[in-house]
This record gives structure tokens, C-alpha cells and sequence, in this order.
């Protein structure tokens, strides 16, 4: 009985770890987190322009220019870098992931406040032109002179941005 005992024991727990590879243990690189556009004051003009710099909320801002920042991530999501300099403005470095088709690119088309937290809205274009020989991490940077207390970085269609490792990716 007791030998009976164990190769059910042994069934159940090899039918279990099989399972696990087969469901479990897959990882989903390209999961995005989809959320309803948040109800924030934009910054744009009353013609609907973004100005380049200015002031949302307590925070003064900069939009920096596609090629001033590159960024040493390839994962998609956002992370802070600082220069390091005295007084050095705070950059919210945002990262489209790796894309191979050379018109991929990311640009900020919003930025606003919600309550106490920032929102900084992007838009995601992957690019249906010639491929890249190398894969391609398209960025956009937004300089701060501090950091929020909350940020929300959000695309054009609800995709949320998380906060990524900057030396991971």
C-alpha cells in the first residue's frame, strides 16, 4: 500500500510541475496595463498647443528636444535621471521599449495636474517603415525642476506606463 501511495504522490506532483511550465511560469514582457483617462487640467493653450516649457502645478517644465537624451533602458516604461550637477533638474526619462522599424518613436502631446499627481500623456507610433538592422528604443524626456508627489504617465489610448529599473532592459 505504501508503494501505491508514493507513485500517486509522484504522479500529482509531476502532473503539477508540468502545469506550472505550461501555465504558470510564462512571462508576459509585453502585458500593458490599460486604464481610463484621467479627469487632469492640461497645460495646452487655448488653441490646443503644448508649449514647450512652462509651469504645471508647483513644478516649472521642459519638453527636451527627440536625439537631446538618449537612454541607456530598453524596456518600455519611464524612470528619473538626474544630471549630476548642483541643482540639476530632475528628467523623466519615458521608453517606448525596442521597436526594429526605423519610424518608431514616442513624443509627450500632454502634460497636466490631477489634484496632486502629474500626468504626462504620450503618443506611441511603432513604425511601419524600413526595419532597422538593430533593434531601436525610441525615448521622451521631460524635465522637472522636482519631483512630483504622484506621476501618472499615460498614452493616447489608456496604455499606463510603470516604473522601470533604468539599468535593467
Amino acid at each position: 500500500m505504501n508503494k501505491l501511495v508514493k507513485k500517486i504522490a509522484c504522479a500529482v506532483m509531476a502532473f503539477t510541475l508540468i502545469a506550472g511550465v505550461f501555465t504558470g511560469c510564462k512571462t508576459n514582457k509585453s502585458a500593458k496595463t490599460t486604464i481610463a483617462m484621467p479627469n487632469y487640467t492640461s497645460v495646452k493653450d487655448p488653441s490646443g498647443n503644448l508649449p514647450e516649457k512652462g509651469t504645471v502645478g508647483d513644478m516649472e517644465y521642459r519638453i527636451l528636444k527627440k536625439g537631446e537624451l538618449g537612454s541607456y533602458n530598453t524596456s518600455r516604461g519611464y524612470y528619473f535621471d538626474m544630471v549630476d550637477e548642483l541643482n540639476a533638474p530632475l528628467l523623466i526619462v519615458i521608453c517606448a521599449g525596442t521597436h526594429k522599424a526605423v519610424d518608431a518613436e514616442i513624443k509627450i502631446v500632454d502634460v497636466g495636474m490631477d489634484g496632486s499627481t502629474l500626468v504626462i500623456v504620450v503618443d506611441e507610433s511603432k513604425g511601419s517603415g524600413e526595419k532597422n538592422k538593430e533593434l531601436d528604443c525610441p525615448t521622451c524626456t521631460l524635465e522637472v525642476d522636482h519631483e512630483p508627489s504622484d506621476l501618472l504617465i499615460v498614452t493616447t489610448a489608456g496604455e499606463k506606463f510603470e516604473k522601470v529599473n533604468p539599468y535593467e532592459g
